[in-house]
């Protein structure tokens, strides 16, 4: 998979750089072929001007290309700027240069302009006599000419030219970015095949274990039961009970998640107050904590605890939060949960001193599936599927969830709720 995305994005490369090369090839293409028209249509005019001077020259000197846009024909004799001027417009539209040029005389002793005019793209070849040109003649002695031209706009005439070009340029960048497009959603489709093997192996497990416990225990009830004392009889008993409740939550988290995909999740609002949701879900873990000899501090200093919220799923979602600080503390658990008020609601933080969590898996922490791939972390057991549940939960509720997190430092994980 890795070969053929590598070949493919060397083969675009190598498709866009061929594309460049062409464009500037075809780029001084254009530019040859219009400095050609300009310099035959210059040479024209110079023949023409010098013909009706009356000094009996009948051929020019070769145009100069003096700058990219400025051109220079030596005339070196007295001509009329308004004959000029229409002989030249009509030598340029002969050969199609319909751009915009400005021309001008320089007595060709001390290159002084004498004469000038700008002609518009618009203006076309008539049979009228043209606008009369900017005179800066001198009195005295008829001078002799030379005649500049200059188009300012001749990069933006040649791009226009190259009209098919740009076609072809674009047709090839929209076929990179269908090939980009198509690359990013076949990784991500990948990466979210390997998630989901991953969550099937852990749900075997998972599953798995609790349904041999049950399967254990009640063959020992079914075969024995006569001949156990009555204590053995309650821990069997009590075994079903907490395996079939484990079994229970399992697949209702899985439920949960398949609800929420399919964009069935109807929450029943309420008016809750999140310090009680606090105080029952801390209740709930105390057990665990106790087992580790672990703490729960509550700071709860938010002054409006009231929120419209589903009182079930937001204590799903706090429970996850407090089951994960719990399971991903190496030594005895120490969680602070702490409320206070901010112009969007009401903000709780659940910190913890654990093992954390390396940035660069921050940012996939709330996909479906993920687990973070780090030693301990797969030795817990889980589906990935609780920081996922936590955010859909929280933006149902128009809510947001954000973590900050530094290994072997601890994680914070902060809610915000909007208040009544």
């Amino acid at each position: 998979m890795q070969i053929i995305l590598v070949l493919a994005c060397v083969a675009l490369v190598a498709l866009l750089s061929v594309q460049l090369v062409w464009l500037n090839k075809a780029y001084s293409a254009q530019e040859r072929a219009f400095n050609h028209s300009v310099q035959v249509a210059l040479t024209s005019v110079s023949d023409q001007l010098l013909a009706h001077s009356g000094k009996g020259v009948t051929s020019a000197a070769p145009v100069q290309q003096v700058a990219s846009n400025f051109f220079l024909a030596e005339l070196n004799a007295p001509v009329d700027p308004a004959q000029a001027s229409k002989i030249l417009r009509q030598e340029l539209a002969k050969r199609k240069l319909q751009e915009r040029y400005e021309f001008g005389f320089y007595n060709s002793l001390d290159d002084t302009l004498l004469f000038g005019q700008y002609v518009p793209t618009s203006q076309r070849v008539s049979n009228t006599n043209p606008e009369p040109v900017v005179r800066h003649e001198r009195a005295g002695a008829t001078p002799l000419y030379n005649l500049a031209v200059v188009f300012p706009g001749k990069t933006s005439f040649i791009l226009r030219e190259m009209e098919f070009w740009w076609y072809s340029t674009g047709a090839l960048l929209l076929v990179v970015l269908f090939f980009a497009y198509t690359m990013v959603q076949i990784l991500r489709e990948k990466r979210l095949s390997e998630l989901k093997t991953d969550f099937i192996n852990n749900l075997t497990h998972e599953l798995q274990t609790p349904i041999t416990n049950i399967g254990l225990a009640s063959e020992v009830l079914r075969k024995r039961s006569e001949t156990l004392s009555p204590d053995r009889l309650t821990r069997y008993h009590d075994l079903i009970h907490s395996e079939n409740e484990r079994l229970r939550a399992q697949v209702e988290r899985v439920l949960q998640m398949a609800t929420m995909e399919s964009r069935e999740l109807a929450l029943k609002k309420e008016t809750v107050d999140l310090h009680a949701l606090l105080l029952q879900t801390g209740e709930n873990l105390a057990p665990r904590l106790q087992q580790r000899s672990g703490h729960l501090r509550l700071d709860l200093q938010a002054t409006n605890s009231l929120v419209h919220a589903d009182s079930l799923h937001v204590a799903n979602a706090f429970y996850s939060l407090l089951d994960n600080a719990e399971k991903y503390s190496n030594q005895a658990p120490e969680i602070e949960v702490t409320t206070r008020d901010t112009e969007q609601g009401i903000l709780i933080s659940i910190r913890d001193r654990g093992i954390g969590i390396k940035q660069e898996f921050q940012k996939f922490l709330f996909d479906k599936f993920y687990r973070v791939p780090n030693g301990n972390v797969h030795n817990v057991k889980g589906f990935g599927l609780g920081l996922s549940y936590v955010k859909a939960i929280m933006e149902a509720h128009q809510g947001q969830v954000t973590v900050e997190s530094a290994e072997q430092q601890g994680t914070c994980f902060r809610l915000v709720l909007p208040v009544n």
